[in-house]
């Protein structure tokens, strides 16, 4: 892999702005995908490509051409992480019964998940072969990239997270027996030994540290949350809660003690190299975290309709350039 690469945030079903995006980034449509003139750059999508939108299966058809034609790399978000879990019934296989989910699937069937999966299924309707083709595809996406000079994933790089997976040789859902890996990867009750939940959790979802009790808030989508996520780029040894507290939207005037297992936590520092992400729900004109580090999810899925699609170009700096955003507006 080149140093040329082009970081797209969350696309969430917004294929038209996907396209008008790798437009203004040079890409041009040809033999079935988009392609910068002389493959002289490459794609890096970072996630979440279903849900929300109304041209699901649009945009799935999009990246996964542009991943065939070798344009692009294609990394899994936790919304297509959801995506397998809901499809996939307890105990498939013969091996994994997870007692908290009973007899149903991994990611239970209540309202609000239903209604976040929604668009996705509508969008297939009349083309179920077509779907289950999805599903193969969604499979088969990393869960992280890493090379020398950056690091990429869906939500939260962590070293350990990522050595827990690379022991068992593990890159995607597709890396071995799919019935066992779904289901350790929905482990949260460490009902098994040899459960999958922490590494996947943090790399696809985040880590999480609990609200002071009493204390909650009601996100975008009506969800009533007691946890909120970390600024894993913080060092918590010494931060507040407040600093720590990395919800963007939400209005949260919280005092509380940290607790000591988050203290403990590692911290992705100023002198690592670049890392990339989305997951977090920016908003207003793209900027920086930190000179290494970068989210590009600013909400073009967001219920207010005033969010964006952006992309980072990178070309190996290792000291990142707000100037090198490029983005378009939510149509």
């Amino acid at each position: 892999m080149t140093n040329s690469l082009d970081f797209i945030g969350d696309v969430h079903g917004h294929c038209d702005e996907l396209r008008a995006l790798l437009k203004k980034l040079g890409y041009v449509e040809s033999n079935g995908a988009y392609r910068y003139p002389g493959n002289e750059r490459t794609v890096v999508f970072l996630g979440d490509y279903v849900d929300r939108g109304s041209k699901v299966r649009e945009t799935l058809n999009l990246v996964r051409s542009m991943r065939e034609a070798g344009t692009a790399v294609a990394l899994m978000g936790n919304h297509e992480f959801n995506m397998l879990s809901f499809w996939q019934r307890n105990g498939a296989g013969g091996g994994h019964f997870l007692k908290k989910m009973k007899d149903c699937y991994l990611r239970e069937h209540s309202f609000n998940k239903m209604a976040i999966h929604s668009r996705t299924v509508s969008d297939f309707v009349g083309r179920k072969q077509e779907f289950l083709d999805a599903l193969e595809f969604v499979k088969t996406l990393p869960i992280y990239l890493e090379t020398d000079s950056f690091r990429a994933q869906h939500a939260c790089f962590d070293g350990a997270a990522v050595e827990a997976l690379r022991r068992e040789n593990i890159t995607c859902f597709a890396d071995g027996n799919f019935d066992e890996l779904i289901a350790r990867a929905n482990d949260e009750d460490f009902e098994y030994e040899d459960s999958l939940f922490v590494p996947m959790s943090t790399l696809l979802k985040g880590p999480e540290m609990p609200l002071p009790e009493g204390e909650h808030f009601t996100d975008a989508e009506g969800v009533r949350r007691v946890k909120t996520r970390i600024a894993w780029w913080v060092n918590p040894a010494k931060a507040s809660f407040r600093e720590l507290c990395f919800q963007p939207g939400v209005s949260m005037d919280v005092q509380a003690e940290v607790l000591p297992q988050v203290r403990a936590r590692n911290f992705y520092g100023e002198k690592e190299r670049p890392v990339f992400f989305g997951h977090y729900w920016l908003t207003g004109l793209p900027k920086l975290i930190r000179d290494n580090v970068c989210c590009l999810d600013f909400s073009v899925a967001g219920y207010r309709g005033n969010g964006r699609l952006v992309a980072y170009r990178f070309d190996g700096e290792q000291k990142l350039d707000e100037s090198r955003f490029v983005f378009v507006d939510a149509m």
